[in-house]
């Protein structure tokens, strides 16, 4: 039985090429890259059947399936694509050996049929299972490391020169996005370590209880930093709905547009367009 295990190792590793063309022709990618993605995970999966590799195949077939997972998670090609392409390579394993069989060990009997099966069965169910987990952590690594650059570009705090920075902010604020506004301020103003900071708030179309107190909050918050920060674009029907609720903005710096806070800390816009500072 061993040495007909040896033989069917050898006939797949002889018949690796024309079976990674014949995987390849049957799914999408064309790429050279995946070519010797699939060549190295058909020779991997071969090794179950060679009594000497057994013991690392398994390590081997994973680690092949886990590389293609990693690139086809970010290529952003589906997991269902990729599930078909193991699919075909499966049947295409099985002719192989149901090949072998018939034309390479005639005298093979079903018991020796049915005992390749089921090893290239668990072989490829335990890949699949591997790819599956690989693809979906590295599919959760681009959310986070996506979700993390939209959090920070949601608050962007632009230097203006070497220690000021203005932080203007668009759209509605909620609790979620006056949380990222928070942490990003604090980590950008320490980045660029910011002694004043101007937070304009003149694209909020709504400032109610929460987002106040939200904005106190920021304010605060900077001032632990050490870094002065100035409201601007305090808005006419802003200012009234602050003085409705009974909110005591009295210890926070204010400006009616950011031009004005900017030019009383020294910058100017020129009327040709051009910024300037004081000098």
């Amino acid at each position: 039985m061993e040495y007909k295990h040896a033989a069917l190792y050898e006939h797949l590793v002889k018949q690796a090429d024309r079976i990674t063309d014949e995987w390849l022709s049957r799914t999408a990618s064309e790429k050279e890259k995946t070519a010797q993605q699939y060549n190295d995970f058909i020779l991997a999966v071969s090794k179950v059947f060679a009594k000497d590799e057994q013991a690392l195949c398994w390590d081997k077939a994973s680690g092949c399936a886990k590389e293609i997972a990693y690139d086809r998670a970010v290529s952003q090609i589906p997991v269902t694509d990729s599930i078909k392409g193991f699919k075909v390579c499966r049947e295409l394993l099985m002719d192989e050996i149901e090949q072998f069989s018939d034309e390479y060990a005639p005298d093979s009997s079903k018991k020796d049929f049915f005992i390749w099966n089921k090893q290239l069965h668990l072989m490829m169910d335990e890949v699949i299972e591997q790819f599956i987990l690989e693809y979906e952590h590295t599919t959760k690594s681009q959310l986070k490391a996506q979700t993390e650059m939209i959090r920070e570009l949601s608050a962007p705090v632009i230097p203006v020169s070497e220690h000021i920075g203005v932080l203007p902010l668009i759209g509605e604020i909620d609790t979620h996005r006056a949380t990222v506004i928070i942490e990003a301020a604090l980590k950008q103003c320490a980045e660029l370590h910011l002694s004043h900071l101007f937070i304009d708030i003149s694209g909020v179309p709504v400032v109610d209880t929460m987002v106040a107190y939200q904005l106190f909050k920021v304010v605060d918050s900077t001032k632990l930093l050490g870094v002065e920060t100035v409201l601007s674009g305090v808005r006419p029907e802003i200012a009234q709905t602050v003085v409705k609720l009974g909110m005591d903005f009295s210890h926070i710096k204010t400006e009616q547009s950011l031009a004005k806070a900017l030019c009383n800390k020294g910058f100017c816009i020129q009327e040709d367009g051009k910024a300037g500072e004081k000098v």
